[in-house]
C-alpha cells in the first residue's frame, strides 16, 4: 500500500484545550506537539468553537468560522480562507495569524472597497469579501482567491496584500469569447492552473467549467448550463452542483496531466475531463449517496458530497468526501479507492492524536499538502484544521 495508504498508529491522547488538568482558564496549547506518523491532531483553530477572536494569536489559539482551504506559500507563510468570517488570513512563520483581505473591525461581508472597486485594485484591509472559498498560486508567485459569493476571481499580492480582479463583473452568465474581467459568474467555487498558465474555473451555479487563456480571454469548455448527469462530449456534459438562493459551496477541480478531475458534488461522483479529446467521463462513484467500496475500483465506490481534490505526494488523487466526514484517495495507477482520514460518520473527538482513520470530522470542505507531504484537512464545521502526519 502506498505512502498514505496505511495511516495507522497508536493513539496518543493529549489535551488540546488546556495546559493543566484542572485549570479551565488556561490558554489552549498546540495539540500537534509530539505528533507521530499516521495520527491526526488539531493544528489550527479552537475545535468546535466558531467565531473571530482577532489577529496576532498563535494558530492553535485563533478562532475560525468554517475554514475552507489552505495554501502553503513558497515564502513560508500559510494562507487560508476563513469562510464565515469573510476573510483571507495567513499564518506567519512565527505561527501567529494575520488577516490579509477583508474587514476585521467589524468582521463584515461586502464586495470590494466602500464606494466601489477601483480599476487598479485596492488594499486588502479595505477590500470586503463575501464567503471566500479556494486559494491557488498564480504563476507569478501571487495568491489567487476564488471569491465565491462575490462572483469573482481575485489576485492578492503575496507581499503587500493588494487586491486586483482577474475575472468577474458581477453575478450572471456572460462574457464568453471576451476579456475575463467582463465575464459574469454565479458563485465560482474553485480554480486550477495548467502548466501553460491557462486558468480553469468551476462556475458553480452556472453548471459549467470555464477557461481563461494566457491572453485573458474566457470561454466555456464543459457543461450545458443545466444540472444533471451526462458523460460524453464536454460541451454536452452535465454536472450537478448546488443551486438556489442559499447553496453550500459545491464542486471542485484539479488539473493533472492534461486532465481535469472534477468533484460532481450533488451527483456523488468524481468526473474526469480529457482536455485533448474534449470529453467527460465518470471516474469514481456510482452516483448513490453512501460510504463504501474501499479496496475496490473507484467507479464502484459510494461517495457523499465530494468536494476539494488534490494530487498527493505519492501521485494519487485525494478528495474531501465531505458528507461522509472523510478524506479518501484513489490510486491513479489501478483506480482503487481507500479512506485516509475519518470514520464515515460525522463528529468531533475530545482526544487528540488518534489514528487518522479513527478521527471524526464534521463536513470537511478542503484538503492540502505541505512541502513535507503531510496532509491538512479543513474540518469545516468543527472550525479547525487537522494535520495528519505522513
Amino acid at each position: 500500500m502506498k505512502g498514505w495508504g496505511s495511516l495507522l498508529g497508536a493513539a496518543l491522547l493529549v489535551c488540546s484545550a488546556c495546559s493543566g488538568d484542572d485549570d479551565d482558564t488556561a490558554e489552549p496549547v498546540d495539540a500537534c506537539i509530539g505528533q507521530t506518523a499516521g495520527t491526526a491532531c488539531t493544528w489550527a483553530g479552537l475545535k468546535g468553537f466558531e467565531g473571530f477572536n482577532g489577529d496576532g494569536k498563535p494558530r492553535w489559539q485563533t478562532q475560525f468560522n468554517q475554514v475552507q482551504d489552505l495554501l502553503f506559500h513558497p515564502d513560508g507563510t500559510m494562507w487560508l480562507t476563513d469562510f464565515n468570517n469573510y476573510l483571507v488570513r495567513k499564518i506567519l512563520p512565527d505561527q501567529t495569524v494575520q488577516s490579509v483581505v477583508g474587514w476585521t473591525d467589524p468582521v463584515f461581508p461586502g464586495d470590494g472597497p466602500l464606494g466601489g472597486i477601483p480599476p487598479g485594485g485596492g488594499p486588502g484591509d479595505d477590500w470586503q469579501l463575501n464567503h471566500p472559498t479556494n486559494l491557488l498560486m498564480h504563476p507569478n508567485g501571487n495568491v489567487v482567491l476564488v471569491a465565491w459569493h462575490n462572483h469573482k476571481i481575485l489576485e492578492v499580492d503575496s507581499d503587500t496584500g493588494f487586491v486586483t480582479v482577474i475575472a468577474g463583473a458581477g453575478a450572471g452568465f456572460a462574457g464568453d469569447g471576451g476579456p475575463a474581467t467582463g465575464a459574469r459568474f454565479i458563485q465560482p467555487n474553485d480554480a486550477t492552473y495548467d502548466e501553460a498558465g491557462n486558468l480553469y474555473i468551476l462556475d458553480q451555479q452556472n453548471q459549467r467549467i470555464r477557461m481563461i487563456d494566457t491572453d485573458g480571454m474566457i470561454d466555456t469548455i464543459a457543461g450545458t448550463g443545466e444540472p444533471g448527469f451526462a458523460d460524453g462530449p464536454a460541451l454536452e456534459a452535465q454536472f450537478n452542483w448546488e443551486r438556489g438562493s442559499n447553496p453550500n459551496p459545491s464542486g471542485c477541480l484539479v488539473y493533472h496531466e492534461r486532465k481535469l478531475y472534477i468533484a460532481d458534488t450533488i451527483g456523488n461522483r468524481i468526473r474526469v475531463m480529457d482536455l485533448d479529446a474534449d470529453t467527460v467521463a465518470t471516474f469514481a462513484g456510482t452516483g448513490d449517496k453512501g460510504f463504501g467500496g474501499d479496496g475496490g475500483p473507484a467507479a464502484d465506490a459510494m461517495l457523499s458530497g465530494p468536494r476539494d481534490l488534490e494530487i498527493g505526494p505519492d501521485g494519487d488523487l485525494y478528495f474531501a468526501d465531505t458528507d461522509n466526514g472523510a478524506v479518501r484517495a484513489i490510486d491513479l495507477d489501478d483506480d482503487t479507492i481507500r479512506t485516509v482520514v475519518g470514520t464515515g460518520e460525522l463528529g468531533l473527538d475530545e482526544e487528540e492524536q488518534l489514528a487518522a482513520e479513527a478521527t471524526h470530522l464534521r463536513r470537511p470542505f478542503g484538503i492540502a499538502f505541505d512541502p513535507a507531504g503531510d496532509l491538512y484537512v479543513m474540518d469545516s464545521l468543527n472550525n479547525r484544521i487537522v494535520k495528519v502526519m505522513r
